[in-house]
């Protein structure tokens, strides 16, 4: 019978300090310098892939809100965000159209 939480022991590993998450199973049986090795790569991996996202989401926000300035304060275009008249503006175009 397997133990509840078994699953937790095979990520840290049973015998090894690195967590086996990291590295995959062909080197478990290598030396501790080529576990680290993995493990680490993996890890710097896995850090760097975050960091570029989180740019990449920082330039995607900084577009918008350039965009937004552009619209509103240069070409002096009005944006109403009242939801309220959005779905008013929705419901009158759909009974423009008649029943389904």
């Amino acid at each position: 019978m397997r133990k509840p939480f078994e699953w937790v022991r095979s990520l840290f590993g049973a015998n090894r300090v690195e967590l086996a998450l990291f590295s995959p199973a062909i080197v478990h049986d290598r030396s501790r310098l080529v576990r680290y090795a993995v493990a680490g790569g993996t890890l710097v991996g896995m850090v760097a892939a975050a960091a570029i996202g989180a740019a990449a989401l920082a330039a995607l926000m900084a577009a918008m809100a350039a965009i937004y300035f552009l619209a509103t304060q240069v070409l002096g275009i009005k944006v109403n965000v009242d939801p309220a008249a959005f779905y008013q503006t929705v419901q009158r175009q759909a009974n423009a159209y008649g029943a389904n």
